[in-house]
């Protein structure tokens, strides 16, 4: 039995939700509202060692036979290697290596940007009006300091100028990369839909209300039709259909730290 704990059909949660779904894999569905600040939000397993540090930190968790597995992209490999019926990933070398390296440019350089911007734009006036102590009640349970801090900076919306230029930096280093490599292949990682796609979508499908003025018609013609066809893909609309909120693309907490790279 496949059981997934996730929240709203965006960025991390999505990846995972479009593989369980393009594989037609059965799974029983957790939703855990990340939103939940007092009292905290439920359901969550206890995580063990592979999970406990999770830099995500409220990305999904997949529980497979006892076992879990955290970290979106890795979690999406997972089932591609356990599950390899309805292929994701192209059997050559090649086009894993490069689906691997949009794996870590995704991690590294591009989520960290969308989140700030996500975050700063959706979170923040979300987390308005709760009491000091609620919010140090919920700081308390989370462990990790990076994500402490952000979740601090959204109720406070204390983001600097220089960290909100710094990440629509990132996103636009992104975007072009995405619009150069569809200017040469219809997919990302060559000539199939892959675990790259569904990657580097979880954080695309945002884009055009979130930095309308980097994802364009004008700018970004190819990219803005590379959504359209993925949108249209069976499973991803299965996938966003999951949405409780009725605007997943606008459901953002934080997440992975800014990298040095990018």
């Amino acid at each position: 039995m496949l059981e997934l704990f996730h929240w709203e059909p965006n960025g991390s949660a999505l990846k995972a939700l479009i593989v369980l779904h393009e594989k037609r894999l059965p799974f029983q569905s957790h939703y855990v509202d990340l939103l939940a600040i007092d009292p905290p939000p439920r359901g969550v397993p206890d995580p063990i060692r592979e999970t406990r540090f999770n830099p995500e930190g409220e990305g999904p968790v997949l529980v497979h036979e006892g076992r879990q597995v955290s970290e979106s992209f890795f979690l999406i490999e997972y089932l591609e290697d356990t599950f390899p019926e309805t292929p994701l990933r192209p059997p050559d070398a090649l086009s894993h290596a490069r689906i691997l390296a949009w794996g870590r440019f995704d991690n590294e350089v591009f989520t960290p940007g969308v989140n700030t911007l996500g975050c700063h734009r959706y979170l923040a006036p979300l987390l308005k009006g709760h009491s000091a102590e609620a919010v140090e009640r919920f700081l308390s349970r989370i462990s990790a300091r990076h994500l402490q801090e952000g979740w601090r900076m959204a109720f406070a919306d204390a983001y600097s100028a220089d960290l909100l230029e710094d990440s629509e930096r990132k996103v636009g280093i992104a975007v072009r990369r995405i619009e150069d490599t569809l200017a040469t292949s219809p997919w990302l990682a060559g000539s199939t839909y892959s675990l790259a796609d569904i990657d580097a979508f979880a954080l695309c499908n945002s884009l055009p209300g979130l930095t309308p003025r980097l994802v364009n018609d004008k700018d970004t013609p190819r990219l803005l039709q590379w959504l359209h066809r993925i949108r249209e893909r069976p499973a991803v609309r299965e996938a966003l259909a999951m949405s409780r909120t009725s605007r997943p693309e606008e459901a953002f907490v934080p997440g992975p730290e800014h990298s040095r790279w990018g």
